[in-house]
């Protein structure tokens, strides 16, 4: 529900993102909520990039769902809400939903899920005392 987003991106729809139809080819909402999940970071005063090189706190996109309600279409202008972030030790997953700006019908839920990273060693590690403070504020 759209009240319950705590942080909206615009994302506007591209001729290169839609079928013949004019219809946002589904693959391209795996990038509507990266970018999404980006701005909401920078939002906090923290580029993802900043987050991941300064301050050791990178993550890896671990799983991903995907309901699809409705469609979008060439030259939407689309707001990608952030709502329902759980933190865990290692992980933390967080909720995207899409609607079409200014309308409330819902076009597409995400529920993707995030894993503490450790680029020297390329495993998992737990999710970084900033990290957490930035999901939870």
């Amino acid at each position: 529900m759209r009240s319950d987003c705590v942080f909206f991106c615009p994302v506007r729809v591209r001729y290169g993102e839609v079928d013949r139809q004019g219809i946002v080819y589904n693959g391209n909402y795996v990038a509507y909520t990266d970018v999404a999940l980006e701005e909401f970071f920078r939002s906090k005063g923290y580029p993802y990039r900043d987050l991941a090189e300064k301050h050791g706190s990178g993550i890896c996109h671990k799983k991903a769902t995907y309901e699809f309600v409705s469609s979008a279409y060439e030259g939407d202008l689309l707001e990608v809400g952030v709502t329902g972030i759980r933190v865990g030790h290692k992980s933390f997953t967080m909720c995207f939903e899409i609607y079409r700006q200014g309308e409330d019908d819902l076009l597409m839920r995400c529920e993707s899920v995030y894993v503490g990273y450790d680029e020297e060693n390329r495993c998992s590690r737990p999710i970084t005392d900033l990290m957490r403070s930035l999901l939870t504020a």
